[in-house]
């Protein structure tokens, strides 16, 4: 399961799961494609990854027919451009 999980992370530019994210993982298999997109979701969002990543990783799913909830990319609090 950890090399289907690697493989897509892989897939869409992102390091492989450490042990530690692997263990925190409560995925059972990987027949569940909707389950295994919230895992490596979340596994993301834990890393504090770029909304460009978590996007690769809805359209990734979304390529293969899964129906996935569009990713939230979060908010930032700077505003570029503005004096110091």
């Amino acid at each position: 399961m950890r090399a289907y999980l690697n493989a897509i992370l892989t897939f869409i530019g992102c390091e492989s799961l450490t042990d530690e994210e692997f263990d925190a993982l409560t995925l059972e298999d990987t027949e569940d494609q909707v389950e295994v997109y919230e895992s490596l979701l979340s596994v993301l969002e834990a890393r504090e990854s770029v909304s460009e990543t978590t996007s690769r990783l809805q359209f990734y799913f979304q390529a293969k027919g899964v129906e996935v909830s569009e990713a939230d990319s979060g908010s930032s609090n700077i505003f570029v451009g503005s004096c110091l």
